[in-house]
């Protein structure tokens, strides 16, 4: 068995100034120092599989990777998403989608000098948030070789909101690798355990990502933290009912967010650029629900100790 320690690091980076717009009056007879209420924030999620440049080589039946990806953007545009968990996403992909997008969108661990993994990203647009801290968690992967994936902490720029953002790939079963399901429950595992050590800062979790399980992974995961699936499922009476999802692909997210006008898309252009669904819904964040999100002061240091 393998120690992952301390593998999150410098999460309560400390938060810029002006998370929370605040406006001063002096001081009149009829007037006192006041702060506008926060705002609600409001936007739209994914979780993309666009299916890795290696997967189709050039001569085969689907079109090249860096293609595809061009496909990919006009999906997320389609969808009005603002922010993404990514993966298979390879190097040649990720750099054709930053030169067609000049600017809009940004990537963690990207394409940085920090990177351990390309294949496995969070994207955002830059219009809409700005990042305050990044880093990465070891999950098992293939026969528990760990693949570094990402979590982000992100401030909606309109709202001043903060929320977090995890994005995993778990193992599949395949000819060169077959059995992973040891592995697969491990990388859950340590999933759980990340996602439970966020809930105390109070500032809402999303989760997103290709578990190449469908009923299994719903319930584990929604027994063993408090999140719930954007796609809805539910729990009654000690019964776990995960309404037959046919994806192998989730999002999801604390309690007390609003979910709607979820989609899994299957549309030909879809089709035509991965062999996953696009899995894609709108959120809203509330200050009533959330009022953490909208604090000043940094959220407390996370340091995950998960063995596997």
């Amino acid at each position: 068995m393998k120690r992952v320690s301390s593998v999150v690091a410098a999460l309560a980076a400390t938060v810029a100034a002006g998370v929370l717009a605040t406006s001063t009056v002096q001081p009149t007879a009829s007037a006192a120092t006041a702060a506008p209420a926060p705002k609600a924030a409001s936007f739209t999620v994914s979780s993309f599989n666009v299916l890795g440049s290696t997967h189709t080589p050039a001569g085969g039946s689907r079109a090249v990777g860096t293609t595809r990806i061009v496909w990919a953007n006009q999906l997320l545009n389609q969808h009005h998403v603002d922010v993404a968990g990514f993966q298979e996403m390879q190097t040649d992909q990720l750099t054709k989608l930053l030169s067609i997008t000049n600017g809009a969108w940004a990537f963690y661990p990207g394409l940085t000098k920090v990177r351990r993994d390309t294949e496995n990203s969070i994207g955002w647009r830059t219009d809409r948030f700005q990042l305050v801290s990044a880093t990465t968690v070891n999950i098992p992967y293939f026969d528990g070789h760990p693949r570094a994936m990402p979590l982000v902490l992100l401030r909606h720029k309109a709202s001043g909101a903060l929320a977090y953002f995890m994005n995993f790939h778990n193992p599949a079963d395949t000819a060169q690798f077959p059995n992973q399901g040891h592995w697969r429950s491990e990388a859950t595992r340590v999933e759980i355990a990340l996602s439970n050590q966020l809930v105390s800062s109070g500032i809402p979790r999303f989760l997103t990502g290709d578990m190449n399980e469908r009923a299994p992974y719903f319930c584990r995961v929604t027994k063993e933290t408090p999140l719930k699936a954007a796609r809805g499922g539910y729990w009654r009476n000690g019964v776990c009912y995960a309404n037959k999802p046919r994806a192998v692909d989730w999002l999801f997210g604390s309690q007390r967010l609003a979910f709607s006008n979820y989609l899994e898309d299957r549309s030909p252009l879809a089709a035509r650029t991965t062999d996953h669904p696009v899995i894609v819904s709108d959120v809203q964040v509330t200050p009533a629900a959330f009022p953490k999100a909208y604090a000043t002061q940094a959220p407390a240091t996370v340091v995950p100790r998960v063995s596997w």
